[in-house]
């Protein structure tokens, strides 16, 4: 008798279940799609790498099974929490928690973290995969400055301002949009030198998923950064929490935070109109940022932030607008 066909009846380890007590466990444990042994403490089953479901005894059954799973074979989602400037903004934090199909570009992450943040989509971004090993970066020199700001004027490359900080940079290739510099979109781009270095290759975020990354055992224990307007400069932690079920679209898993105006001024801007809505005899000044949020800003709240709406964030919403 073939092995095969030895593993696919397991007298041995329907025996040492019954043995236990245990028989009905017998149908209840992880079988190779093949030949459908069965996973035991002595004996664990290989998982498809990208579905991270389907179990196998061996290679030669995975290799046996992969056209007929191919068709039906989909990469889990990453479970992703991103917190905007988490040491500087608390109580509440502003954090959104999103599940990313792994075939979806990182120019669609941006475009689901807008939804769920609540931005207006009127500046340039870029992701990071952030070096552990950097050394600090120093304070440029007010001529590295000026070097690094006409270096696209000059035809050449721009002068690094101290050592690598970022294994990977993935940008936007068109910061202006359909519309060009006179859409008024992506004018903070004229910042994008300062984020350049000699060292870090830099892709298109059109043309790269985040499984290709994610995945990449070369940035195994770096972190990750999402960064929009790079003159507000908001800067989102990315973690990734585990895997889900597999999707073709977004969803939003939980959070926390309303989300934060358009050029409010940084994350010191967020907390002194925070501050407006919490004081009891706002001042002058204090009003007219009230205004400017409730009417003035791209992404304007007409109901403001008192009564502690710092807290509110409508997830049932979010959520929708990800779906569509």
């Amino acid at each position: 008798m073939s092995q095969r066909e030895v593993a696919r009846v397991s007298l041995a380890d329907m025996t040492r279940m019954m043995a236990g007590g245990n028989e009905s466990e017998v149908f209840n444990q992880p079988k190779c799609a093949i030949c459908n042994i069965i996973e035991t403490d002595e004996r664990k089953l290989l998982t498809c790498a990208r579905c991270k479901k389907t179990r196998y005894c061996s290679k030669d059954c995975q290799a046996e099974n992969w056209e007929s799973h191919k068709s039906t074979c989909t990469a889990q989602n990453y479970i992703l929490k991103v917190s905007l400037c988490p040491t500087e903004i608390t109580n509440p934090s502003v954090t959104r928690t999103l599940s990313c199909p792994s075939t979806a570009t990182f120019e669609q992450l941006h475009r689901a973290l807008q939804i769920a943040f609540g931005w207006a989509s009127t500046h340039t971004y870029d992701f990071k995969i952030i070096d552990p090993n950097a050394q600090p970066e120093p304070l440029p020199d007010f001529t590295t400055i000026i070097k690094r700001s006409m270096a696209p004027w000059n035809d050449g490359p721009v002068p690094d301002a101290g050592s690598r900080q970022n294994l990977l940079r993935i940008i936007e290739k068109d910061p202006f949009g359909p519309g060009g510099f006179a859409s008024g979109r992506g004018i903070d781009s004229m910042h994008n030198q300062s984020r350049v270095h000699s060292q870090t290759p830099e892709v298109d975020s059109k043309k790269i998923k985040l499984g290709k990354v994610l995945q990449n055992k070369e940035y195994e224990g770096a972190g990750i950064e999402y960064e929009y307007d790079f003159g507000d400069c908001w800067q989102h932690t990315v973690e990734v929490m585990g895997r889900a079920e597999a999707s073709k679209k977004f969803s939003c898993l939980g959070g926390e935070g309303h989300g934060v105006a358009e050029d409010v001024g940084s994350d010191s801007g967020w907390l002194k109109l925070r501050e407006a809505y919490r004081t009891m005899n706002p001042t002058t000044e204090q009003k007219e940022r009230r205004t400017w949020f409730e009417s003035g800003a791209s992404n304007s709240d007409p109901r403001g932030l008192g009564n502690g709406r710092e807290w509110d964030w409508d997830m049932i919403d979010v959520s929708a607008r990800l779906r569509r």
